[in-house]
């Protein structure tokens, strides 16, 4: 099966969740989704879900219409409140980030 190739700026993150701040993290973390699929038209793809043997371990995949769609999800009200909550250093690992593009 062929799947077509889109041209994409991506990010891959894991984070590392002290489980003290779950509740807080998944709730802010589904605004982040929901705001990105649902309000961002450059996103492609916003998707995320708890690692399969590791609690509160988190992986990420993002796809923009290129860097400025990526930029612009940075300024998204949704991301602001990740930003906030990401300052308050909910992780137990630093946060492990990859950008990449689709060739």
């Amino acid at each position: 099966v062929s799947v077509p190739v889109r041209d994409a700026y991506c990010v891959d993150v894991t984070l590392c969740i002290d489980e003290r701040v779950r509740k807080e993290f998944l709730k802010v973390i589904q605004n982040n989704a929901r705001g990105s699929n649902d309000e961002e038209e450059l996103c492609l793809q916003y998707v995320w879900g708890e690692d399969t043997t590791i609690p509160n371990v988190f992986h990420f995949h993002e796809e923009y219409l290129g860097k400025q769609g990526f930029d612009a999800h940075a300024t998204a009200p949704h991301f602001q409140e990740w930003e906030a909550f990401a300052a308050t250093d909910p992780f137990t690992k630093p946060p492990v980030v990859n950008f990449y593009k689709t060739l």
